[in-house]
């Protein structure tokens, strides 16, 4: 990989992981709650994931990837603080981490199929 590739990768991740952060910044000022700001930004970021998923698949480019995956998505949802709640058992940290998984794989089956459906592939 050349260095102007690599940096320009980088910068896409980089941009892109700071507008994920910001929104994701901006949802935790709204849902105070921290249990409900993380379900709500891992479940947007599920979402948004996987229509992107399919879209890079049919019709992205290596930079629109860098910049929306590994940049904005990984910037918007938080794995970290998921993990943090779910050892929180006096809190419902079981229950918690089991309604995340359930409804990220219900959003997944949901979400594949229309990306798939209104995303035409690439002629």
């Amino acid at each position: 990989m050349s260095q102007a590739v690599n940096v320009r990768s980088i910068s896409l991740v980089s941009l892109g992981g700071v507008i994920g952060s910001l929104i994701r910044y901006r949802i935790g000022e709204i849902f105070t709650d921290s249990h409900t700001a993380t379900l709500i930004v891992n479940l947007l970021g599920v979402a948004i994931a996987t229509f992107l998923l399919v879209l890079m698949e049919r019709r992205g480019n290596t930079d629109q990837r860098n910049f929306l995956l590994p940049g904005f998505c990984a910037g918007l949802t938080t794995f970290s603080a998921l993990a943090l709640l779910t050892l929180e058992p006096g809190n419902g940290g079981t229950t918690y981490v089991s309604i995340t998984v359930i409804a990220s794989l219900v959003i997944i089956a949901i979400v594949m199929p229309i990306a798939r459906k209104v995303i035409a592939v690439r002629q």
